[in-house]
């Protein structure tokens, strides 16, 4: 029998309240942080934006547009991650070919997503700077 590092067989069923499936999703989250340095740039790319937003003072649309690029940017290294770990998984972390090709097309989403932000940025404070 596996036992997980507090000595008690690990969860495999589906959870049963809102409060486990928050801790889980927080246990993720804090372990995505701590372990991915591309999420911890995005995080501090992050606060340097919302803090250009604050000084120029953007109007609430330009803090919707910003917000929202900011969480997809987060949601496709999310997603990025997982499929690196999940490639990995599968090919027992050996070189093959298609698990390059699942991990270069996963890291392009980030790239494309990355490029949405930069745009929308650009969008929202040169209005904001220029007017």
């Amino acid at each position: 029998m596996n036992l997980d590092y507090n000595g008690k067989k690990p969860q495999t069923d589906k959870n049963q309240h809102f409060r486990q499936s928050l801790c889980h999703a927080l246990r993720g989250l804090w372990t995505a942080f701590k372990t991915e340095a591309n999420l911890r740039r995005d995080g501090w790319f992050a606060l340097i934006v919302i803090g250009l937003g604050v000084c120029c003072q953007l109007h609430y649309l330009d803090w919707l547009a910003i917000i929202l690029a900011i969480f997809i940017v987060f949601m496709a290294e999310f997603w990025n991650t997982v499929m690196e770990h999940l490639v990995d998984l599968l090919v027992d972390h050996q070189y093959h070919p298609l698990a390059k090709q699942v991990k270069d097309i996963s890291a392009a989403s980030v790239l494309i997503s990355a490029i949405l932000a930069l745009l929308i940025g650009v969008i929202v404070f040169g209005h904001a700077i220029f007017n």
